[in-house]
C-alpha cells in the first residue's frame, strides 16, 4: 500500500487523486494479507495497481467537472428566440447549441473507458501466476480447467469496445437544413453511447470483483481488511467459490446488480473527507 501514502499525493495536489488514495488506504487498513507482504521482495507493482489514484483520481475529477457542466445546463435557458420582458426585447441566438453537453459527454466517455481499461488489466494480473503468485487462471488444476480465462477475455473485449465508443462525437458534424444548421454538436449520440459504455464497465468491474474474491481465498486463513471482507461476503452471497468449470455469466449479472445498488460505495463515502465525499 506504499503507493497510496498520503504524502505522495499531497505533493501533486489533484483532488481526485488524493480522494482515491484516501479510500484505498482505508480499504486496506488492518489487512492480514497486506501485513504478510511487508517484506515482499517485489520493488514495485504494475501501473494498474500502484497508479490507481492517478488514473481513477483523474476519472473522478472528470466526473466532477461533467457534473458541474450538466448542472449549469440543466438550469440554463436554451430557447430561441429569447424574450426579455424587462426591455421588451425578442432576441434570436444560439443557446440551443449543445456543444457544452457534447464536450462533457465526450470527456465522460474517456473516463468511463479508462476505468474499464485499468480494471481489465488487474483481472489479467490476477489470472497470471507469474504476476500474482496465485494458481493459474485462479483455479486448482489450471490448464485442465479453464477457470477465469474466458471471463478475462470477456473483460478485454468489453474494454476494447469502449475504446472505440470513446471516440469523440463532438468533432464530427455534417451540415443539415439547407446549410442553416451547418455546425452541430452531435451531443445526442455523444450522450446515448454512454449507456452502452457504462454497461460494459459495470460488467468489467463485476469480473474483477469475482476474480479478486476468488484470488483472496487462496490466501486463507489470512483475512483482508474488514470492509473488503464484507464486500467479498456480499459477492459470495450471489456467486459461490469457483472450483469446477461453469458458466459465469449469471454471476457477473448478479454482481453487477450489487454494484448498481451502491452497496460497494458506502464505505468509500464514509472514509472520504467531507469536501471530497
Amino acid at each position: 500500500d506504499t503507493p497510496f501514502d498520503r504524502r505522495i499525493h499531497s505533493v501533486r495536489g489533484h483532488g481526485g487523486q488524493i480522494a482515491v488514495a484516501t479510500v484505498l488506504r482505508e480499504l486496506m487498513r488492518d489487512s492480514e494479507i497486506r501485513a504478510s507482504h511487508v517484506e515482499c521482495a517485489r520493488v514495485q507493482d504494475p501501473y494498474s495497481i500502484r497508479c490507481q489514484p492517478q488514473v481513477v483520481g483523474a476519472c473522478l475529477d472528470v466526473l466532477r467537472h461533467v457534473c458541474a457542466v450538466l448542472e449549469t445546463e440543466a438550469n440554463a435557458v436554451t430557447d430561441n428566440p429569447l424574450v426579455f420582458a424587462d426591455s421588451n426585447s425578442v432576441l434570436s441566438g444560439g443557446n440551443f447549441h449543445a456543444e457544452p453537453v457534447a464536450f462533457a459527454a465526450d470527456y465522460l466517455a474517456l473516463a468511463i473507458a479508462e476505468i474499464g481499461a485499468i480494471s481489465e488489466r488487474r483481472v489479467a494480473l490476477l489470472i497470471d501466476p507469474n504476476m500474482s503468485g496465485l494458481p493459474a487462471v485462479l483455479v486448482k488444476d489450471g490448464g485442465l480447467k479453464s477457470g477465469f480465462m474466458m471471463v478475462q477475455v470477456t473483460a478485454a473485449a468489453l474494454a476494447s469496445e469502449n475504446k472505440s465508443l470513446a471516440h469523440p462525437a463532438s468533432v464530427d458534424s455534417l451540415p443539415t437544413s439547407l446549410n442553416q444548421e451547418d455546425h452541430v454538436s452531435m451531443a445526442t449520440f455523444a450522450a446515448r453511447r454512454l449507456h452502452d459504455m457504462l454497461e460494459n464497465v459495470e460488467n468489467i468491474v463485476s469480473i474483477e470483483l469475482l476474480a479478486a474474491t476468488q484470488g483472496i481465498e487462496f490466501h486463507r486463513p489470512k483475512k483482508s481488511s474488514g470492509p473488503l471482507e464484507m464486500a467479498m461476503s456480499a459477492v459470495r452471497e450471489v456467486s459461490p467459490p469457483y472450483e469446477d468449470d461453469r458458466g459465469l455469466s449469471g454471476d457477473i449479472v448478479r454482481v453487477a446488480s450489487l454494484i448498481r445498488s451502491g452497496s460497494f460505495c458506502e464505505h468509500a463515502a464514509s472514509v472520504l473527507p467531507a469536501q471530497n465525499a
